[in-house]
């Protein structure tokens, strides 16, 4: 699955987490440390495979946690029209 964020999007660091605003959406989105990661992540990593394997590198997690979490978070940032997953 390849995954590209879309829409008008901007994001600032706050500490470890990120806020998100799209003035398109009308919709802010606080990410936690590990969102956070995942969305930085999104620049260089395209795929789901690709982030999980970063993550499982990076956070202390099973693999069964890492894609359930991954896939919950994945989706949601789908809702939003932050990313579009192919």
């Amino acid at each position: 699955m390849s995954i590209s964020k879309q829409g008008d999007w901007i994001s600032a660091k706050v500490g470890d987490e990120i806020v998100m605003m799209s003035a398109e959406e009308g919709k802010y989105i606080g990410l936690n440390d590990v969102g956070a990661r995942i969305w930085e992540l999104l620049d260089e990593s395209k795929t789901r495979d690709a982030l999980e394997a970063r993550l499982l590198e990076e956070f202390d997690v099973t693999p069964d946690a890492c894609r359930a979490e991954l896939d919950s978070f994945l989706t949601k940032l789908a809702e939003f029209r932050a990313i579009t997953l192919n």
